[in-house]
């Protein structure tokens, strides 16, 4: 009953949540009126992308501190800057092995991502220091209980190769970053939007991932897990919202935290001609002790520009190395032994 009624409170409270951010993002926004399409609801469709080194979650060092100054911008991507251009450096070829337990970052591929953004995300005119703008330290909200199990998750994933289905979903090339890809700047930067009368498509150039939302529909009385949940949508004046669940649990091996009961509503909101406010809430009391709101800015990718297939191929050979290597380590285990 207890965890019934925690649940039953913490939906309240993702409502309210939901209702505050709708009502802030209108009321600052409320001037403009995107043009509306064939089916007369607000045409959001077109080539987007997210241009910005914001993180998701606030550096804890700054606290409370929602928005930078225009100075303190100015520093921030400076040393964006710095970071890029070292990221970009070319690999030492005669570099040691790294030392154990260290991490081994994808230099080779980072070098073939050039100018990636080092901006600050200037949403409603504040130089965000977070997407994460509630709770107020723009943090995820971790229970304790939630970040032993994923301590344990990850040590179990990465020591287990006992076959494919063991190994991390981006290892495998069956899905990459969060659970959704515009939620975060890391991963479906450059994304598509096609809108029919009955559905909207949202396809990500990352790893090629498409999602569509069913608009006026209701979930399935009987949920199948998905990659990317079960999506359906309405419009709300000038703004799609989108309410997707249903998600993999293997998700929460990605940069935000789930659980079976992992939900997210979403809000898309043209801002003018070529700009797109969107925002999300995340609802999911097994992980985190309240909702998560944050926000995210859109701009429409300059003319002439295309999105080009981004496909994950290094998971078809990758694994099959992962698992050869593991066996290898097995049979000479065996040998030592006898």
């Amino acid at each position: 009953m207890r965890k019934q009624m925690s649940g039953v409170c913490f939906r309240l409270i993702v409502l309210l949540a939901t209702v505050f951010i709708s009502e802030l993002t209108l009321a600052q926004n409320s001037d403009y009126r995107a043009p509306r399409n064939e089916f007369g609801v607000p045409n959001l469709q077109g080539l987007w992308e997210k241009r910005f080194a914001t993180p998701v979650e606030r550096p804890a060092a700054l606290g409370n501190k929602r928005f930078y100054t225009e100075e303190e911008a100015t520093e921030f991507e400076q040393r964006a800057i710095e970071r890029r251009i070292a990221r970009e450096a070319p690999v030492d070829p005669d570099r040691g092995a790294p030392e154990v337990g260290a991490d081994i970052e994808f230099r080779t591929d980072t070098n073939f991502l050039p100018d990636l953004p080092v901006e600050v995300a200037r949403i409603n005119g504040e130089l965000r220091t977070s997407l994460i703008i509630e709770p107020e330290n723009g943090r995820f909200p971790m229970r304790d209980e939630s970040m032993e199990f994923r301590a344990r998750y990850f040590e179990m994933m990465n020591n287990n190769f006992d076959g494919p289905e063991a190994r991390p979903p981006g290892e495998r090339c069956l899905h990459l970053g969060p659970p959704l890809p515009t939620m975060t700047n890391a991963d479906g930067t450059h994304v598509q939007i096609v809108q029919t009368e009955t559905y909207v498509v949202i396809y990500s150039e990352e790893a090629i991932q498409t999602r569509i939302v069913k608009l006026n529909k209701s979930h399935p009385e009987i949920p199948i897990q998905r990659w990317m949940g079960d999506s359906i949508g309405y419009w709300e004046g000038e703004t799609l919202v989108i309410h997707t669940n249903s998600f993999r649990p293997e998700h929460t091996v990605s940069q935000i935290a789930t659980s079976e009961e992992f939900e997210v509503t979403e809000r898309i909101k043209a801002v003018s001609e070529n700009e797109l406010l969107y925002s999300y809430t995340i609802f999911d009391p097994i992980t985190y002790t309240e909702p998560v709101v944050a926000e995210l800015p859109f701009t429409r990718m300059p003319p002439g520009q295309k999105l080009y297939e981004s496909a994950c191929h290094e998971g078809n050979r990758a694994v099959m190395d992962i698992l050869m290597g593991a066996r290898v380590i097995e049979q000479d285990a065996r040998k030592e032994d006898q």
